[in-house]
C-alpha cells in the first residue's frame, strides 16, 4: 500500500512537472487575438495578444510574445508572470507617461490612460525601443493570416522536399520554424539564437545568420521563416533558393 501511495505521489509530480514543460503556447495560429496593433515611433508596431484580458496559461517564458493593453474598464486583477520579464508602459492621453522593465507588480490602469504590458519578447525585444514621452496608440487591423483551416503549413524546396512549419505569429521555441507575416509586426523581435530568411514573391529576399542581433524585417507582402537548433539548419539550405508555402 506504502509503495502503491509512493507511485501515485510520483506520477502527480511528473503530471505536474509535464505541465510546467508543455505550458509554452504552441497553437499553430493565435485566432483569439483582437486584431489590434501598438504602434509607435517611426512605425514600428506588434500584434496585440489580449486586449482587457488576462492570459488564460498558468506559464509564460521568456521566449516567447505576449502583449496587452487594459484600459480603465478591466475591473479584474491583472495577472503578469515575472519569470518572462515583463515589461509595463503607463500610458496617459497619447503619451508614455513612465516605463517600468522587469516588472514584478503591476500599476494601476489611469483613468485618462491604459496599461500596455508585454511578455517575453514583446518585452525585451519590442517595447526596448520605446522612451518615456514616445507617442503611441492603438490601431485596430484586418489580419491576412487565413483562419487554420486554410493556413499554409509546408515548406516546399527547391529539391522536391517539404519541411513543417511549427506555427505562425507566436513565439520560436526550441527546434521549431515559425512563420511571420505583416500582422505581428514591422519585424520579428526573436531572439538571436536562430536564422531566419525574409521571402516575398516566393524569393529570399534577406537572410539573418545566428548569432546575428540585428532585427529582421517582415515584408509587407510576404513572410519571414524563423528557425532555431534543428530547424535553423533546414533554413540554411533554403538561401539565395525560391520558396513556396502549401
Amino acid at each position: 500500500m506504502k509503495k502503491m501511495k509512493r507511485f501515485v505521489t510520483v506520477l502527480m509530480i511528473l503530471s505536474l512537472l509535464a505541465i510546467g514543460v508543455f505550458a509554452d503556447d504552441l497553437r499553430m495560429v493565435r485566432e483569439d487575438v483582437p486584431n489590434k496593433q501598438v504602434v509607435g515611433p517611426d512605425g514600428i508596431y506588434m500584434m496585440l495578444s489580449n486586449y482587457n484580458r488576462n492570459i488564460s496559461r498558468n506559464d509564460v517564458q521568456g521566449y516567447e510574445s505576449e502583449l496587452q493593453v487594459f484600459t480603465p474598464e478591466f475591473k479584474e486583477d491583472i495577472k503578469i508572470f515575472p519569470n518572462a520579464l515583463v515589461g509595463i508602459f503607463v500610458v496617459k492621453g497619447d503619451k508614455i507617461d513612465s516605463i517600468i522593465a522587469s516588472a514584478t507588480s503591476v500599476p494601476e490602469i489611469p483613468k485618462d490612460g491604459y496599461l500596455i504590458i508585454g511578455h517575453g519578447r514583446a518585452s525585451v525585444g519590442f517595447m526596448v525601443q520605446f522612451e518615456e514621452g514616445d507617442k503611441v496608440s492603438i490601431r485596430d487591423y484586418t489580419p491576412v493570416t487565413p483562419a487554420e483551416n486554410k493556413l499554409k503549413t509546408i515548406i516546399l524546396l527547391p529539391n522536391g522536399e517539404e519541411v513543417e512549419i511549427a506555427g505562425w505569429n507566436r513565439g520560436r521555441c526550441a527546434d521549431e520554424i515559425v512563420a511571420y507575416n505583416s500582422d505581428y509586426a514591422d519585424k520579428t523581435y526573436t531572439n538571436e539564437w536562430g536564422k531566419e530568411i525574409a521571402v516575398e514573391d516566393d524569393e529570399v529576399i534577406q537572410v539573418r545568420a545566428m548569432g546575428d542581433t540585428s532585427e529582421c524585417f517582415i515584408p509587407k507582402k510576404g513572410f519571414v521563416l524563423s528557425g532555431h537548433g534543428i530547424a535553423a539548419g533546414l533554413l540554411a539550405a533554403m538561401e539565395g533558393d525560391l520558396i513556396e508555402l502549401d
